[in-house]
């Protein structure tokens, strides 16, 4: 195993502590930056099309879950950015890092429980930002974390109207 493996391991079961409401010393929201992430605008909305099929269908609690465990992604890749070395570098590193960090999240038995939910997850990623893999520069970071931000954004409740 490489050591970007275990780094992306680390990660997830740092996402997965602070995200289930476990104690770390980190304020949240980040608001010892100067950055806010805002509501999505329309535009940022249109990424999240594909899940308009699903949402309806998705029970309260697991939207509520999957909606908290994406504002913990976006909270996740703005630390990241102010690393000196980036562990989400490409675009190929965070395919790496939000599978497993779902694997960790998400119950085997809960997999494929709704129907077109992770293609619908996948296709709001490729509108945000292409299929292309490629080194990610600051502007394709802001993206992606755009992008996570909407997806918790839609998948609250109410988010989706």
């Amino acid at each position: 195993m490489t050591s970007n493996y275990w780094r992306f391991v680390v990660a997830a079961a740092l996402l997965i502590f602070a995200w289930k409401g476990s104690s770390l010393d980190l304020e949240w929201p980040p608001t010892d930056t100067n950055e806010v992430i805002p509501t999505p605008t329309p535009e940022l909305l249109e990424w999240a099309e594909p899940m308009r099929a699903v949402l309806p269908k998705m029970l309260v609690k697991d939207r509520i879950y999957l909606s908290r465990f994406y504002d913990a992604m976006a909270f996740v890749l703005i630390r990241d950015t102010k690393r000196e070395k980036r562990i989400v570098a490409t675009t190929g590193d965070f395919v790496q890092f939000h599978a497993g960090s779902l694997q960790l999240a998400i119950d085997r038995g809960d997999v494929g429980k709704y129907t077109g939910l992770g293609e619908a997850i996948d296709e709001t990623f490729i509108n945000a930002l292409g299929p292309e893999q490629r080194l990610m520069d600051d502007d394709d970071r802001a993206v992606l974390t755009a992008a996570c931000t909407t997806l918790a954004y839609v998948l609250r409740v109410g988010g989706d109207e």
